[in-house]
């Protein structure tokens, strides 16, 4: 396997291949696995500062969306949200992640893989936190939407930190 990966080319494949099986996997149920980790993930967070706002993931008509649920001047209030494509730049990370593997000892993957999940979730959790406060704060506001299309951008900032890292080391080692 080594030994074929060692074309440019044939990791070209390798990384196409990779990506089309998660987008396939994603579309059969991973984004619903993924949705739901992160909106438990947010809504642990969010309780460690707010006892009275949580996030609900819904589906409705084959779409999720997530409704937002909190207090503004003494009662509830929710309002929807809709997920649109800002989770779908996770299947540029997990592609890469697999990757990795076949191109990096598992030392390293492993440790890319643990640094770029925690980085990306956290900057979704953010993203998440600050729709909570969307409707009170100019600021909340203004994050949220300054994130909202910038998750692509993220991941390919982790992807380009794992290469130049990557490529890096490989070409020290190589002096």
């Amino acid at each position: 396997m080594k030994r074929l990966l060692q074309s440019n080319t044939n990791k070209i494949i390798l990384l196409v291949l990779i990506s089309v099986v998660v987008f396939v996997i994603w579309h059969i149920g991973l984004e619903t696995v993924y949705i739901k980790t992160l909106t438990g993930v947010s809504n642990f967070t969010i309780r460690m500062f707010e006892d009275n706002t949580r996030i609900e993931l819904t589906k409705e008509s084959g779409v999720y969306h997530f409704d937002i649920y909190t207090y503004m001047q003494g009662r509830e209030i929710t309002y929807p949200q809709e997920i649109g494509s800002s989770m779908q730049p996770f299947i540029i990370i997990l592609s890469w992640q697999i990757f990795l593997f076949f191109v990096q000892n598992r030392k390293r993957a492993f440790r890319s893989l643990g640094i770029n999940f925690l980085i990306y979730l956290t900057v979704q959790v953010f993203y998440l936190f600050m729709l909570t406060d969307f409707y009170t704060s100019g600021f909340a506001k203004f994050m949220f939407q300054l994130m909202m299309d910038s998750f692509y951008i993220v991941a390919v900032i982790l992807v380009i930190k794992d290469y130049m890292i990557y490529n890096f080391r490989k070409r020290l080692s190589q002096a």
